[in-house]
This record gives structure tokens, C-alpha cells and sequence, in this order.
């Protein structure tokens, strides 16, 4: 039985928080943001210029902007 991309998603962040606590590099950061916006854009129609997730070592921002035409 396969993993539902929520549940896939999930874990991903659960990792990015642990990265981030142990100051992973900037190259590592981005490839999970990339890992999360594609997972996003499963369900959702974005543009990844439209697409900013911040991460602290205590909150995950995940902003998406623009406007469908």
C-alpha cells in the first residue's frame, strides 16, 4: 500500500525542522523546499516564483502569492 503525499509531506517537514536545528547548509535547505513545494503542487496550482517557505527553529511560513488568471 503506498503513502499518501500528506503523510510523505509530513515527514519531510518533521526533517527540514531537524536539518534546521542542526544548522544543515543552504544547499540542503533548499532542496527540501523544493521536496515541499513539489508535494504542494500535487494539489495545488502554484508558480514557484509565487512560492517562499521560511523555517526557524520554531515555526515553518509557507507563503504562495499571485493570482490565477
Amino acid at each position: 500500500m503506498s503513502v499518501p503525499s500528506v503523510d510523505v509531506a509530513k515527514e519531510r517537514l518533521k526533517t527540514l525542522l531537524l536539518a534546521d536545528r542542526m544548522q544543515c547548509t543552504p544547499e540542503t535547505a533548499e532542496k527540501f523546499s523544493a521536496d515541499i513545494y513539489h508535494t504542494i503542487s500535487k494539489y495545488l496550482e502554484i508558480n514557484p516564483k509565487d512560492f517562499n517557505i521560511q523555517i526557524t527553529h520554531t515555526d515553518i511560513h509557507i507563503k504562495i502569492t499571485g493570482e490565477k488568471h
